[in-house]
């Protein structure tokens, strides 16, 4: 069987010189990084302080569902011999 790692490094961006001292007083950017590749800029959803020029967990958690659907559909279509020349998908989530 085989092992599959995944290993990435989160790194808070948002301190704004007291740290957490007060709940509204820090900024909520982070980057999330992979060893040879470039780094997300990333942050809460602007409801939660967040800022909105960011990528935030929920928008990459559903991207990251879309892409598992995505690449499990055109492996199957691939062993079934069926031709995909095009794919497009508008995840939306509540």
């Amino acid at each position: 069987m085989r092992t599959h790692n995944y290993e990435i490094a989160i790194k808070w961006t948002g301190s704004t010189g007291e740290g957490t001292k007060q709940h509204r007083g820090y900024s909520r950017n982070h980057d999330i990084s992979a060893f040879g590749l470039p780094p997300i800029a990333a942050s809460a959803d602007p409801a939660f302080r967040g800022d909105a020029d960011r990528w935030n967990p929920e928008q990459l958690f559903i991207a990251a569902l879309s892409q598992c659907h995505m690449l499990w559909y055109l492996g199957l279509a691939a062993q079934a011999g069926v031709v995909v020349t095009a794919y497009e998908d508008h995840p939306l989530a509540s």
